[in-house]
This record gives C-alpha cells, sequence and structure tokens, in this order.
C-alpha cells in the first residue's frame, strides 16, 4: 500500500518513472526502447510528433535480449517507428519523442529525408525546382477550374 501511495504521488508531482534510450534514427526509422519502472508489465505507447502532427506511434513490446540481461524490466520494452513517406524536404525535420502522452526528449530529433540522404547538397536546388512546377501545376488547374466553373454559370 505505501509503494502505491509513493507511486500515485510521484506521478501527480510530475516525476517520471520512465526510462528510454533512442538507438537508431535514420530517414525511415527510430528505434530504441522504453519502459515504465512503475509499471514495467505494461507497454509504454510511443509517439513520434513535429508539433501537433503524429508522424508515426507504436507501443514498447519488442521482446530485446540485451533488456533481459541487463534486467530491465520483462525485456518486452522495445519499439520500432516507420516513417513512411515523409514528406520530401532539403531541410531536417525536428521531432520530438512522447512516451504515454509525456514528451521526453529536450532536444529535438532531426530528421531528413532519404532524398536528401542521397543528393546531398543538391536536395535544396531539387527542392526549389519542385515547388516551381508545382507553383505552375497548381495555377494550371486554377485555371481550369476557372474556366469550367464559368462554362457551368453561363449555362453552356
Amino acid at each position: 500500500m505505501k509503494r502505491k501511495l509513493k507511486n500515485l504521488a510521484k506521478r501527480m508531482l510530475g516525476r517520471s518513472e520512465l526510462s528510454y534510450h533512442i538507438d537508431t534514427v535514420t530517414s525511415d526509422v527510430v528505434s530504441g526502447w522504453a519502459v515504465n519502472s512503475a509499471n514495467p508489465s505494461s507497454p509504454c505507447d510511443i509517439q513520434l510528433k513535429t508539433g501537433d502532427t503524429v508522424l508515426a506511434k507504436t507501443k514498447a513490446a519488442t521482446l530485446r535480449e540485451d533488456l533481459v540481461a541487463a534486467g530491465v524490466g520483462n525485456g518486452c520494452h522495445g519499439f520500432t517507428l516507420q516513417l513512411d513517406m515523409l514528406p520530401f524536404s532539403a531541410e531536417a525535420r525536428e521531432a520530438h519523442l512522447y512516451i504515454n502522452g509525456k514528451r521526453v526528449t529536450s532536444e529535438p530529433i532531426s530528421l531528413k529525408s532519404s532524398f536528401t540522404d542521397m543528393l546531398g547538397e543538391f536536395s535544396v536546388e531539387v527542392e526549389r525546382r519542385m515547388d516551381a512546377l508545382l507553383a505552375i501545376q497548381n495555377e494550371r488547374m486554377q485555371r481550369e477550374f476557372d474556366y469550367i466553373k464559368q462554362q457551368l454559370e453561363s449555362g453552356k
């Protein structure tokens, strides 16, 4: 009973009993482990967010032998976040890791598009040209839309 009250008081006072480690950050994967020492048998909810946008989410429930050997909970605390089809950008995006709804990273995780990894410095020029092509396409579509709207309004 005393331990339950102590854990409840810690949670209410905002003291974290979350432990985690990020092992890998690539253009399409963020992986690591997370455990709530107050309830190690319950898998943690993991989210990777940029602003209010959730890029990926999962549960930290994968068995990892290194965690078993280290005595971290029951060892079933691994996670892998698949970052499918991040929008192309030459600039790195900044994201934060959330465990059970609480942001745990003080410094942002830098995510680069795989195109940026492949193209290097040229990726800035590719992005500029893609933006110009999209602007031209959008302008063309808007003209076509306006023409069709005009035709419908005139009764033809």
